[in-house]
């Protein structure tokens, strides 16, 4: 234990740049896609990890203090945890283990405790939140499953929280090829009065929007506007048919199993399954579902099911290549949307590469949730969409109109705070000295205030 204390002193002396300790129970991939853009934020990451293989896989991969053991061992996560642990992340593949491992970083008085949750069946509400106080819980097949409902179904997926003020609400919209915002400028768009386009995501990369800039299906657009103007948003992004969607589901595992519950009331959902057990079980206990025994690379099969008509098909099988074959085939064939479910995280840097609309990943969906809550100021950062953008408040030293300022492209002001009001700004708005204006840049950017002085 004395060595485990002398590596830790060595680790953190001379961070003056250093904001706080985090510790990772767990070192798998997932460890690493997390550690990565952690680390650039300055943070000393401590891994812990049983497995001498894995051990010495995140020592060579990743700049961190990796040490041997468990996150059940509480005399050891005491000596890690020091006055700068902000947050604990317990990320390996036993539940159990990850769950008394936030009990006890909570019981050590460690502020912010994370912790992986595989089985569905484990996500109790009051054991999370109310007996054991974590603070987030994160299911990656869960999250898998609501992602891709956004994008088959998209519109209000989630809101963000409300960082700025309670009286604004920021929106996420996932686009379709029926969205009414598919295909138009910003110019041509008529928002409601009080709502502006903060953001889109598109394939990973953030783009703070100007008028000429065009919307395409697959985009992810964030909107603020005033409390209670979320329903006529909703209205007037999504497009809504009166033909009931085609879904085709390949895998019979329990993502599809409950995506097929779920689209089964509004839409056509086929699953197929290869094995013929599999398949009496989901005919047993699944109403209004066509299910079929046979491969999903079977080219005849999917075109007697008419997939080229479909509106989507997700391959969710055990292999990750069959599902990106799978995928990649039902795209040629003239499915709207196809959708791959794959384990390994490395790819989904593959969507740009291949015809395939979304490759998802359950790890993936992990690290994205985990750095959401860090990089919403959940634990002391002013950064969100995974650090590419910061929000700044910045307050107005001479009075002027935002149209008149010269601002640059990669920077917008979502809300300005007067007095005791709120305004959504448009680009006629006068802005008056002692204002205070959130804005929103890509982290490239440096100091702003002189934009606004």
């Amino acid at each position: 234990m004395k060595e485990v204390v002398s590596k830790i002193k060595k680790a953190t002396t001379g961070l003056a740049n250093s904001n706080k300790q985090i510790i990772i129970i767990g070192g798998n991939e997932v460890s690493v896609q997390l550690a990565e853009p952690l680390i650039k934020t300055g943070q000393n990451i401590v891994v812990i990890e049983e497995d001498d293989y894995y051990l010495k896989q995140i020592q060579e991969r990743v700049d961190v203090l990796a040490l041997k053991g468990r996150g059940t061992d509480i005399s050891l996560l005491k000596e890690v945890a020091t006055d700068k642990t902000n947050l604990l992340i317990a990320i390996t593949n036993n539940d159990y283990e990850n769950l008394l491992t936030g009990i006890y970083g909570k019981s050590l008085g460690i502020p912010n405790v994370v912790v992986q949750v595989k089985e569905i069946r484990n996500l109790d509400y009051k054991i999370q939140h109310q007996d054991f106080k974590l603070d987030l819980v994160v299911n990656p097949f869960a999250k898998v499953i609501k992602r891709i409902k956004g994008v088959i179904r998209p519109g209000m997926e989630l809101e963000i929280d409300n960082f700025m003020d309670k009286r604004v609400q920021i929106s996420k919209f996932n686009i379709s090829h029926q969205s009414s915002f598919a295909y138009n400028n910003l110019d041509n768009l008529k928002l409601p009065e009080d709502s502006l386009i903060l953001a889109i995501l598109r394939k990973g990369r953030v783009i703070i929007p100007k008028g000429r800039d065009k919307i395409y299906p697959g985009d992810t657009v964030f909107i603020i506007c005033q409390k209670g103007f979320r329903g006529k948003l909703t209205q007037l992004v999504n497009y809504h048919s009166t033909d009931k969607e085609k879904i085709v589901l390949v895998g019979g595992g329990e993502i599809n199993y409950q995506l097929a519950e779920y689209f089964s009331k509004n839409s056509v959902v086929t699953i197929i399954e290869e094995d013929r057990r599999r398949c009496e079980e989901l005919a047993e206990n699944l109403v209004d579902i066509l299910v079929l025994e046979g491969k999903g690379t079977d080219i005849d099969l999917l075109k007697e099911e008419g997939v080229a008509k479909s509106d989507a098909f997700i391959a969710a099988g055990e292999s990750d290549e069959a599902n990106m074959l799978m995928a990649n085939l039902a795209k040629k064939l003239g499915v709207k949307n196809s959708i791959a479910v794959v384990k390994d995280i490395n790819y989904t840097y593959l969507t740009d590469l291949s015809d395939i609309d979304h490759i998802i990943s359950p790890s993936a969906s992990v690290v994205d949730t985990i750095l959401d809550y860090f990089y919403q100021g959940q634990v002391g950062n002013n950064t969100i969409f995974e650090g590419q953008v910061n929000v700044s408040e910045v307050r107005v030293k001479k009075s002027s109109k935002l149209a008149n300022l010269e601002l640059p492209s990669d920077l917008i002001v979502a809300l300005i705070k007067r007095d005791k009001n709120v305004i959504i700004p448009k680009g006629e708005s006068r802005l008056q000295r002692g204002d205070r204006l959130v804005v929103l840049s890509l982290a490239v950017k440096g100091d702003i205030t002189g934009y606004f002085n």
